[in-house]
């Protein structure tokens, strides 16, 4: 999608329904973010870009860190009043479902609210939602995907298409025994592990997609003994549990979103190394745009939720932060950098304007 699009929907949030927030009718404001927690350090970042009126409070869960509540003021919109930016970044896939039907969740605050929009870098149809409840602003950002591997794995190097969907569907121990280190390029007759995120996550949905996986997958994770066993809760809920699996498990390899990549060592996908200029030249196709989606119908903002969506919009694609911000460069793709692009989750890679 083109900037000029972006633009019009940040346009629409300053007169929705021909609507003008008056300063002198005050009214406190609510937005809840549900989804994805791949960019959620780029969310955090810009919500403190967008709060600029005075002091920000915030209130960070202390059992999960994605959740978390930002309260303060927009300069020169004080008809919005104290605006409070709720997140509850538990994956992308929970937040489209928890958006369409309006499910509540728990703020940081301990509130149980119904989520006003969900980022996700999977798209409705992906998951098996139908698209029609909801708007959709962007895309905001592209998120490449990556393998990590485990310090066990120094001679496992690369994954060819049919190697990650093997893995997915067969690593550790199975049925059909062990699947070994020596069948991904190394000597070793060990058994390889897999540990994924979960269902709830955009990651899980959009790299299955990518290396076009669609069986019961095969994720572990380790016992009180510190010992790998068969994941029996399907995956994790983070790219950080994903990296502390993999230091207790290292013939393990990992999914993680980029931004969760940390010091671990990437695999190559087809021969080709995972960076930023080669999610841009097409060459590396893990990768998924990301989308914010909200509610046509029941459930939809209301203008002053809209106009402050609209200004976090706004932040996030802004071209200077995605091209010079620490939280940005090196762990997402802007989009102005990109000269490919694809029209469904893991689908054909063509060059934009060809």
């Amino acid at each position: 999608m083109k900037k000029s699009k972006i633009a019009k929907y940040i346009a629409a949030g300053f007169a929705l329904a021909g609507f003008v927030l008056n300063p002198s009718l005050r009214a406190d404001t609510q937005v809840f973010f549900v989804g994805a927690n791949a960019s959620q350090t780029i969310l955090y970042d810009r919500v403190t870009n967008v709060l600029n009126g005075g002091a920000i409070t915030v209130n960070i869960s202390p059992t999960n860190s994605t959740v978390r509540d930002y309260s303060g003021a927009i300069s020169g919109q004080s008809g919005l009043g104290t605006v409070t930016i709720h997140f509850s970044l538990l994956g992308g896939i929970q937040g489209l479902q928890d958006l369409a039907n309006q499910n509540n969740e728990t703020t940081a605050g301990g509130l149980s609210l119904s989520p006003t929009i969900a980022p996700s870098s999977a798209s409705p149809g992906a998951v098996g939602l139908s698209a029609d409840p909801f708007t959709v602003l962007g895309p905001t950002l592209v998120v490449p995907y990556a393998f990590i591997k485990g310090s066990g794995l120094a001679a496992v190097t690369n994954l060819t298409q049919r190697q990650a969907a093997y893995l997915e569907g067969a690593a550790g121990t199975n049925s059909a025994g062990a699947l070994p280190i020596s069948f991904f390029g190394g000597t070793s007759t060990n058994p390889i592990y897999l540990v994924a995120r979960n269902t709830a996550s955009a990651v899980r949905t959009e790299l299955d997609a990518d290396i076009y996986f669609t069986g019961t997958i095969s994720t572990w994770t380790t016992n009180a003994s510190g010992q790998p066993i068969p994941d029996v809760s399907g995956g994790q809920s983070s790219g950080s549990n994903i990296r502390t699996l993999l230091n207790a498990i290292p013939t393990a390899i990992g999914t993680v979103a980029a931004q969760d990549i940390s010091t671990f060592p990437t695999l190559s996908y087809e021969g080709v190394p995972y960076s930023i200029t080669n999610v841009e030249n097409g060459t590396y196709p893990l990768w998924g745009y990301e989308n914010w989606y909200i509610n046509s119908g029941n459930g939809a903002p209301s203008p002053a939720q809209y106009q402050v969506i609209t200004n976090l919009l706004s932040a996030v694609t802004n071209a200077n932060f995605q091209a010079t911000n620490s939280v940005f460069v090196n762990k997402f793709a802007p989009l102005s950098g990109l000269q490919v692009t694809r029209s469904t989750d893991g689908g054909p890679i063509t060059l934009i304007n060809y």
